[in-house]
């Protein structure tokens, strides 16, 4: 069921989402947000440590990809949540896939994530500029007009959370698998409801975050720990990531404030 109701965007859809976030937010491009959240769970038996996140709390990382309309179109579920956002989405198997998307058949080369400003940029993956105090009126442009599209997977996880308490704090569950498995069957309702029981956003909404899109959008890199392996066409992504973000501030965002 998961499959069923958790899937990748095909070409069509990716045109006509990234349609709709361009004509709410001058942003070109994006096919879905990018982040994730902790899932609170009580202390494992078992390396605790690594649960252990940045709050003093326990907890499960969940990575989600959600589109205009705050559907979920990728999850991944189960790292400990002392890992950041970052390194998460570097063991997860979309980050790979990504990368080894030599046939475009993910994204086509003008399409892309959104994330803050824990991911590392990539030409899959926008980011924000990092915000040193003395950005240029056009970076600042470009910062706000990505973070209110990147708002929209803040949104989806409150509506899940408010949904589905348990995914607030999950109390005394038995084993990792079951507990990655109920998490994901939230999610799964979440998707069940967008599609079945609300009606979808229209752009007016698109358009007009519900929490702050530039505090959201500014949030630095944590420290990355860990000693996992950088794929091998990372550098050259990072490279035409670069290239890119520059070519769309420079040539495609509109002038001015969004919004």
């Amino acid at each position: 069921m998961a499959q069923e109701y958790i899937s990748w965007p095909d070409a069509d859809k990716r045109v006509e989402i990234s349609g709709a976030f361009q004509r709410a937010t001058g942003f070109p491009g994006v096919v879905g947000c990018i982040d994730c959240t902790h899932v609170y769970i009580t202390a494992p038996v078992h390396d605790a440590i690594h649960y252990r996140n940045r709050h003093h709390s326990y907890s499960i990382n969940v990575q989600a990809v959600v589109d205009n309309n705050l559907l979920v179109r990728d999850l991944h579920v189960g790292e400990p949540g002392s890992f950041n956002d970052n390194r998460i989405f570097r063991r997860s198997p979309l980050s790979t896939q990504l990368l080894e998307d030599i046939d475009h058949r993910l994204m086509s080369p003008e399409q892309h994530l959104v994330g803050d400003g824990a991911y590392t940029l990539t030409d899959f993956m926008m980011t924000p500029f990092e915000n040193n105090g003395h950005l240029t009126a056009a970076e600042l442009n470009f910062n706000k007009r990505l973070s209110q599209s990147r708002v929209r997977v803040e949104n989806a996880f409150a509506k899940a959370k408010g949904k589905r308490r348990r995914l607030k704090h999950v109390r005394n569950a038995r084993n990792h698998e079951n507990l990655t498995d109920h998490i994901t069957a939230s999610f799964v309702l979440h998707n069940f409801i967008v599609l079945h029981g609300e009606p979808m956003l229209n752009e007016e909404e698109l358009g007009r975050p519900i929490i702050d899109a530039v505090a959201a959008g500014n949030r630095p890199n944590e420290e990355d720990v860990g000693n996992d392996k950088d794929h091998p066409r990372l550098e050259g992504a990072k490279e035409r990531g670069s290239e890119k973000r520059l070519f769309i501030m420079e040539n495609v965002l509109p002038a001015g404030g969004a919004g």
